[in-house]
C-alpha cells in the first residue's frame, strides 16, 4: 500500500542565490523518502484512505467488473534519524473491508526500512539526493484460515517475510518563480516461502496444507512536485508494480466436487497514477490530499482511492 514520506528543508538554497521563496514539500504519496529524517527530529505522518475496488484485470489484460468492495484504511508512518547518514522508517496500518453485507477488520503487513544517505542534493550541480534502503516486510496481516463467508475480504497480508531494497533519487530544479522536484525510485523484494492452511490469500480451501512460494516483486516510481507558491504544491506519482508467479507444494485439499483446490497466483502487473495537492503549514508540517487509481494491469484489482494525510516533524 501507499508510503507517505517527508522531504528535507531547502534552506541551503540561500547559499547559492536569492530564491523567490524557500520551497516546502511534504513528499509525494507512494514512494519512500529520498532523505533520512534529521537526528533528534522524528517525523510522524498519519493518513486515512478510502478505497473502492470495482473490477479485476484478467490474464488477457481485459478489465472485468466485480462486486464492489469498499475499504477504510488508516495508515501510520514514523521516521527517525539515527545519525546524519542512517535513518529508520516504520509503516504500520490496518484495514476495514466491506462487501455484500460482510465486514472484516485486520492489521496489514508492517514495513520497516533502514536507510543510508548516499548523497545530498547540491545546487548548481547534477548531484541529487540519493538514498539506499534495506526493506523488511513483516507478515502481520491476516493470510490463512480465512472464512469462506467473508468473500475474501478478511485477507489483508501475504504471510511472507519479504526482504529487499529501494534506491531513491530526487533532484530539485529551481525555475524562474517556482520549483520542480523530480524523483525516481526502484524497489525489489525477495519473499520467503509461506506455510498455509485452509482458505488463504493464495487460494485453497478446506483441508489445504502446504507451502506457497510467492513471486518476487519489482516496483518502479516516477514522481514530481511543483510549487505554486511556498504553501501550495501540485504533485503526482506514476507507479509500476510487477509480482512473479506464486507456486504451491503440499496437499491442496478438495473442492465440493472433489477436484483439487487451486492455489497460487499468476504473474501480476499493475500500473497506477496518483494526482495530489499539498498544503504546507510550515517547513515541518502540512497536509496532503490525493486520488490514486489503476489505469492498466494484468491479474490485479482495479481500484480508486482517496487519501488525506498530515505530517509533522518534531
Amino acid at each position: 500500500m501507499s508510503l507517505f514520506c517527508r522531504q528535507r528543508t531547502f534552506e541551503h538554497l540561500k547559499e547559492t542565490h536569492e530564491p523567490p521563496f524557500i520551497p516546502w514539500f511534504t513528499g509525494s504519496l507512494l514512494p519512500p523518502a529520498a532523505v533520512n529524517a534529521s537526528p533528534g527530529h522524528p517525523v510522524f505522518a498519519p493518513f486515512v484512505a478510502t478505497t473502492l475496488t470495482y473490477g479485476e484485470y484478467e490474464d488477457n489484460w481485459n478489465l472485468k467488473g466485480t462486486d464492489n468492495t469498499w475499504a477504510i484504511n488508516p495508515f501510520f508512518e514514523y521516521l527517525f534519524g539515527v545519525n546524519d547518514h542512517i535513518g529508520v522508517d516504520i509503516y504500520a496500518s490496518f484495514i476495514s473491508n466491506f462487501k455484500k453485507g460482510q465486514t472484516s477488520t485486520h492489521l496489514q503487513d508492517t514495513i520497516v526500512l533502514l536507510g543510508f544517505q548516499v548523497a545530498k542534493d547540491t545546487p548548481k550541480t547534477w548531484i541529487p539526493d540519493i538514498r539506499f534502503t534495506i526493506q523488511e516486510t513483516f507478515p502481520t496481516g491476516n493470510y490463512q484460515k480465512l472464512s469462506p463467508s467473508k468473500l475474501g475480504i478478511d485477507s489483508t497480508g501475504q504471510g511472507s517475510f519479504q526482504t529487499g531494497f529501494n534506491l531513491i533519487t530526487q533532484k530539485l530544479f529551481p525555475l524562474e518563480n517556482n520549483f520542480l522536484l523530480l524523483k525516481w525510485t526502484l524497489g525489489y523484494l525477495f519473499p520467503a516461502p509461506v506455510h498455509v492452511k485452509d482458505y488463504n490469500t493464495y487460494g485453497g480451501g478446506k483441508g489445504t496444507s502446504g507451502k506457497v512460494f510467492p513471486g518476487q516483486t519489482l516496483s518502479l516510481y516516477f514522481s514530481g512536485e511543483y510549487s505554486l507558491n511556498q504553501r501550495w504544491v501540485l504533485a503526482f506519482d506514476a507507479f509500476f508494480l510487477y509480482q512473479g508467479k506464486s507456486t504451491f507444494s503440499g496437499n491442496p485439499g478438495r473442492m465440493p466436487d472433489n477436484t483439487p483446490n487451486p492455489i497460487g497466483t499468476n504473474p501480476m502487473v499493475q500500473i497506477t497514477i496518483s494526482p495530489q495537492v499539498e498544503y504546507n503549514l510550515s517547513d515541518h508540517s502540512g497536509f496532503l490530499f490525493a486520488l490514486w487509481g489503476t489505469v492498466f494491469g494484468r491479474n490485479c484489482p482495479a481500484f480508486l482511492t482517496t487519501v488525506g494525510a498530515y505530517y509533522i516533524a518534531f
